[in-house]
């Protein structure tokens, strides 16, 4: 009989304390997977940012050499047709990138996806050809329409591609692809303008580069990562198109209520003043780009706190509006400092008499940063019917400031219009989503 006592060095900790090891490790274990969380978001970010960033470059590069090259009124024509081809594209994509990205429990193959991208690709080359012949835009305008109405279906094939790798968190994949496609664009349509060529011209070169870089790159990339051709099941197709129509809804208003202000600067003001105006919130892609970027890259995790960890999503949510905000913040102060010198050496002399102009839409896209937030956020708690009521008021908003201001103040009215319903939406979906969460 062992008299000794104190446990011998092989039987162990005694059960309390081997209860507390077991608890110690498992505590550990939910430490290391929470950082490893944490580092797979921050490196989806960076990729997506950088690409992202790089994208709405080439786009803010476009409008530059419009600028050095010609008149405002081109970047004006350029503007109305995105003012029309946009709000279609969107309105038709159902926002089928963040339903894919958010869906972990895989309950549509890909391949149904792509049926439905199909369907909504005609859908949407039916609308833009219909206000074309409408006449809604002035004929210089028209002949830009029609391209660029080809490269954004195009790009909205290319994005239900990138949200697929998204779900399997391909994100250097989705970096590298939309940042290569925004340069060749970029590349093909300023060699177009600047060999003497029409920006329509230019335009047919920009469809032409997407939608080769759809069927040669994106849609094969695809492919490796699930069947792009089965048999869909058209219950299923028709039930995804159901579910997914208030986020087209959302998308869709979202781009009426940007473009609205537009709509009115040019019915009382001209292409001209509608080419300024398009010039200054050129940066509001780059900025919305930077949002979205994060929103993706942080959407599976959102999409998962919001299954059951209300308060890990509430976290998650405060954490990603606290940098959109500082970030907005640091580049209204930059706005305000250097504005006029950056318009001057951008486009010309002349749109830096804009300067306080531009600090109105530098803060508006700052606030649509935080809003992308609130965006992800509710789409990820599976609530896009309130993003649809929200869109409601913020355009709603828009178009009364866009209504009292545009005649009067022309395009510091446009600008105030769309500062007015940017920060609608924004306190709306934020008390929403907060409230939700707890």
């Amino acid at each position: 009989m062992n008299l000794d006592p104190s446990p011998s060095l092989d039987a162990g900790p005694p059960p309390r304390a081997a209860s507390r090891t077991r608890f110690g490790m498992a505590q550990l274990r939910r430490t290391v997977a929470s950082d490893a969380r944490r580092r797979t978001i921050a490196a989806s970010a960076l990729w997506l940012v950088s690409s992202n960033v790089l994208y709405a470059g080439c786009q803010w590069a476009t409008i530059v050499v419009l600028a050095k090259l010609g008149k405002p009124v081109a970047i004006g024509h350029l503007g109305l047709a995105l003012a029309i081809a946009t709000p279609v594209i969107l309105l038709t994509s159902l926002g089928l990138r963040a339903v894919q990205a958010t869906d972990m429990t895989r309950r549509y193959p890909f391949a149904e996806y792509v049926v439905l991208r199909l369907i909504l690709n005609v859908v949407a080359a039916t609308g833009i050809a219909t206000a074309a012949l409408l006449g809604l835009i002035e004929p210089a305008a028209v002949a830009i329409l029609i391209p660029i109405g080809v490269a954004k279906i195009a790009e909205a094939s290319s994005e239900t591609c990138y949200g697929l790798a998204q779900r399997h968190e391909c994100m250097r994949y989705v970096a590298v692809s939309r940042a290569s496609r925004g340069a060749l664009g970029l590349v093909v349509l300023a060699t177009i303008v600047a060999l003497g060529g029409t920006l329509a011209a230019g335009a047919w070169g920009l469809a032409a580069t997407w939608s080769a870089f759809l069927f040669v790159v994106d849609l094969p990339t695809a492919g490796r990562l699930e069947p792009i051709v089965a048999r869909p099941r058209p219950n299923a197709v028709w039930r995804l198109a159901r579910e997914s129509a208030p986020l087209g809804g959302v998308h869709g208003l979202f781009a009426a209520g940007q473009s609205l202000p537009r709509y009115l600067l040019g019915l009382s003001h001209g292409a001209t003043a509608v080419g300024y105006f398009t010039a200054l919130g050129a940066i509001t892609p780059a900025l919305a780009q930077l949002a979205s970027a994060t929103g993706h890259a942080a959407a599976p995790r959102l999409g998962h706190a919001a299954a059951g960890h209300r308060r890990r999503y509430r976290r998650l949510v405060l954490q990603l509006v606290a940098a959109a905000g500082t970030l907005g913040a640091a580049l209204v102060i930059g706005a305000a400092l250097a504005g006029r010198r950056f318009l001057a050496l951008a486009y010309d002399t002349d749109y830096a008499a804009f300067q306080t102009t531009f600090v109105i839409i530098v803060a508006a896209a700052s606030v649509a940063v935080v809003n992308e937030v609130f965006y992800f956020a509710l789409v990820a708690s599976r609530r896009a019917p309130l993003q649809l009521a929200v869109e409601c008021v913020a355009i709603f908003v828009t178009a009364t400031g866009g209504v009292l201001l545009i005649p009067r103040l022309g395009v510091a009215g446009a600008a105030l219009a769309t500062a007015g319903g940017t920060v609608a939406r924004a306190t709306l979906a934020g008390t929403l989503v907060l409230r939700w969460a707890g």
